[in-house]
């Protein structure tokens, strides 16, 4: 199973020894700075620094601390009060490409079903930053071409025909294989599901499944997957959803979604993810935008229901920035520190003990290093697709 994306062995050693000299070397590298952000609190990803200040120079953060440690000279310095500083949120399930998103605080999206004609993405002036599968991997008549149409499934008929499958949507630059294990069409036989993971691992790429119901998620176990991308919420099954943890696979919540799939699958979705979080598993934020009833921006209730499934409003945060953006092929988003993207909202108050407050307009907003809200006013238009 691949666990990561990013660096791993001496990589890692050289990472960690980087981040323990983070304070010294984050005051040296920004003594200027093209933009400084203070407020009451900052969110880095992991933990909340009290009346913290974040410093942007060429698109990248290149200070992060207590305001005391971070003054550099700035060309534009914003000062704001009883506001959170945190990295642009991480949708890591959307459709359309995130056409029809609004500026808001979710500043990395990931596509995770486009045809093979949008890869590779091409990013839209001051829009966030997307991360594509093209189409689905799927059986003769599998989902999704009965429900959403041909161009979102590439259908294939043996091990041999699913590894080309995954190795041309990586040669065309997906950043995530996605499988379709539905329970009213034909899925891929175990052998070709092998076939998909073992060569999107040999490509370092991730796979995605689409899953109904406990029996796709106890195939997407089996053939060494490495997350779902909904909540299973045919049934439920909590004995299923600890071995799913115990097998090292995330999961996706989606759980606003799949409330409406099925009249009786908020019960189901909700009792298989408390049971994923009660024996350790990660549930990440994702909310199926493109989907109708899926607000544009940040899904405030998605939110509400990832609380509802065991996780703190501080849990929540972290799943919906540095952990979301762990499964990404994006070295550092997600987080506030030296070296990564400028990826970061201002929201009034405090979103560790309301998380509604992700749901209002940010007082300021950095897109890819681009300055995209600056206090009320939208600073040109966010682009269009």
């Amino acid at each position: 199973m691949l666990r990561t994306v990013g660096l791993t062995g001496a990589g890692l050693l050289l990472a960690a020894l980087t981040a323990l000299a983070v304070p010294a070397s984050a005051q040296e590298g920004a003594a200027r700075a093209d933009v400084l952000v203070r407020a009451d609190r900052v969110f880095d990803g992991e933990r909340v620094i009290r009346r913290g200040a974040v410093a942007i120079r060429g698109g990248r953060v290149v200070a992060v601390g207590p305001q005391a440690q971070v003054a550099p000279q700035a060309r534009r310095v914003r000062t704001y009060r009883d506001a959170t500083v945190l990295p642009g949120l991480v949708d890591l399930h959307v459709h359309g490409l995130g056409c029809g998103q609004v500026a808001s605080a979710v500043t990395t999206v990931r596509d995770l079903a486009s045809s093979l004609a949008t890869l590779p993405v091409r990013l839209r002036p001051r829009a966030p930053r997307v991360v594509a599968a093209g189409p689905f991997i799927t059986a003769p008549g599998g989902y999704p071409a009965p429900v959403f149409g041909s161009s979102l499934a590439h259908v294939v008929r043996s091990p041999e025909e699913a590894r080309a499958a995954v190795r041309a949507h990586v040669a065309l630059g997906a950043g995530v294989i996605k499988v379709g294990l539905s329970t009213r069409y034909p899925n891929l036989s175990p052998e070709q599901l092998r076939g998909v993971v073992g060569a999107a691992h040999a490509a370092r790429i991730r796979v995605t499944a689409h899953v109904e119901s406990i029996a796709g998620a106890r195939a997407a176990v089996a053939a060494g997957v490495d997350e779902l991308a909904h909540t299973p919420y045919v049934d439920a099954d909590g004995e299923a959803m600890r071995e799913v943890a115990a097998a090292g696979l995330e999961l996706v919540a989606t759980l606003h979604v799949v409330s409406g799939a099925d009249p009786r699958g908020r019960a189901r979705a909700l009792a298989n993810a408390r049971a994923f979080v009660a024996a350790g598993g990660t549930l990440l934020y994702g909310t199926d935008f493109g989907v109708p009833g899926i607000p544009p921006g940040v899904d405030v209730e998605e939110l509400r229901l990832m609380r509802q499934a065991g996780l703190s409003s501080l849990d929540v945060l972290r799943n919906a920035t540095s952990r979301a953006a762990a499964v990404l092929p994006v070295s550092n988003a997600g987080r506030l520190r030296p070296g990564a993207p400028a990826d970061l909202a201002v929201v009034s108050g405090d979103p560790t003990r309301d998380l509604a407050r992700l749901g209002t307009v940010p007082l300021f907003l950095v897109v890819r290093g681009q300055v995209v809200i600056d206090g009320p006013r939208l600073n040109g238009p966010v682009g269009g697709c």
